[in-house]
């Protein structure tokens, strides 16, 4: 019960990695608001959780939502000790066939969403004294790949948020970390997955022989929102079955 008597917001918490994460959580004690746009997709993974759990339905590029979404959580649980900035857009064009408002929307929801939540979160984190950030990241964020520039900047930007808030919130107990998970089985790479060939040829990059599980996230993710990794914060984590190690 790692996670025991803390409580945990999830945004994009209905599938994938973000539901990974809430099963991880919940299985360790923890109390959980999952956020996202699907209510459906919420109320499926509320009803797998059990209690306690919140759901909050909205959209992260919405500041009146993310305002629902702290005071629902306080009201529910009386405290925030742990965000995973979860929730992201990823899709590709050629660089100079990316329209402004394409580059908008993927900047809107990888960086500006998670600041606006964040810098919503870390004023009860700092009155707590304690709090554990984790941004679900990418690779995408430590290397580049040609046909996904904005998803690449905005992911590396997003690394350097997490860096900037250690440095400047480690006196108040608060830790942050970003994870950058490799190629990872979920609802938004499904259509990408199809295509046998490709992934066939992808599949020779990763050393451990497979593609990630959200479940692999889910346990690192776990690890940096523990007690466990007190003395971790700032750190950029690959869980990319090696295949940043070229």
């Amino acid at each position: 019960m790692r996670l025991k008597g803390k409580t945990a917001i999830i945004t994009g918490g209905g599938s994938g990695i973000g539901l990974a994460c809430a099963r991880a959580f919940c299985r360790e004690g923890a109390r959980v608001a999952l956020f996202g746009r699907r209510m459906e997709k919420l109320e499926l993974a509320a009803k797998e959780l059990g209690d306690p759990t919140l759901i909050v339905q909205g959209d992260m590029t919405r500041n009146d939502d993310l305002d629902k979404l702290i005071g629902e959580t306080l009201d529910a649980f009386k405290g925030i000790d742990i965000l995973v900035n979860n929730a992201g857009l990823f899709n590709g064009a050629p660089l100079h066939e990316i329209s402004d408002p394409q580059w908008d929307e993927m900047m809107d929801i990888n960086i500006r969403s998670v600041f606006q939540l964040t810098r919503r979160v870390l004023p009860v984190m700092m009155a707590q004294k304690n709090g554990s950030i984790v941004h679900i990241s990418s690779i995408l964020g430590l290397i580049a790949a040609p046909q996904v520039a904005a998803y690449n900047v905005s992911k590396g930007a997003l690394n350097q948020f997490s860096r900037s808030i250690a440095v400047e919130y480690g006196s108040y107990s608060i830790r942050s970390n970003s994870i950058c998970p490799g190629l990872i089985e979920t609802d938004m790479t499904a259509d990408l997955m199809k295509d046998k060939p490709l992934m066939d040829e992808w599949s020779k990059e990763y050393p451990i022989g497979r593609f990630g599980k959200p479940e692999d996230v889910a346990n690192a993710c776990l690890y940096l929102a523990s007690d466990e990794s007190s003395f971790v914060t700032g750190a950029v984590l690959p869980v990319d079955g090696g295949f940043t190690a070229h």
